[in-house]
């Protein structure tokens, strides 16, 4: 026999409660009545991305990431400090502008990633 063949309603109910983290509540003793939480109104729709003049250009972006860890936060401190950084270009001026100053893999992948986050907005 199993753990869950052995399982009570109360331990099947107290383990759905803690995988759902709280999230949602059972009526009454009745394990089949549970309520899910309602959907969180900071996520959006799945797939749906702002059109390119809506979303703003790469560069400009890019230099508000202030919240960055990693790659991307070196990219953007670089970003920062470059006066000739194009602030208006698209990611592939990004990466000539990094070509022309002699930067090295690790930017470029920054930028690849930082590309997939500016494209899903």
């Amino acid at each position: 026999m199993t753990d869950i063949q052995k399982s009570t309603p109360d331990d099947l109910r107290r383990e759905i409660t803690r995988l759902l983290g709280g999230k949602g509540h059972f009526a009454g003793a009745d394990y089949r009545a549970f309520t899910p939480a309602a959907p969180d109104t900071r996520l959006r729709e799945s797939g749906r991305t702002l059109p390119p003049a809506e979303r703003g250009t790469f560069g400009r972006w890019l230099l508000r990431q202030t919240e960055a860890t990693g790659l991307l936060a070196n990219l953007v401190k670089a970003a920062r400090a470059d006066r000739q950084f194009p602030l208006d270009g698209d990611p592939e001026a990004v990466r000539k502008r990094l070509r022309d100053c002699g930067a090295d893999g690790d930017m470029f992948e920054a930028v690849e990633e930082a590309e997939l986050d500016w494209l899903s907005y």
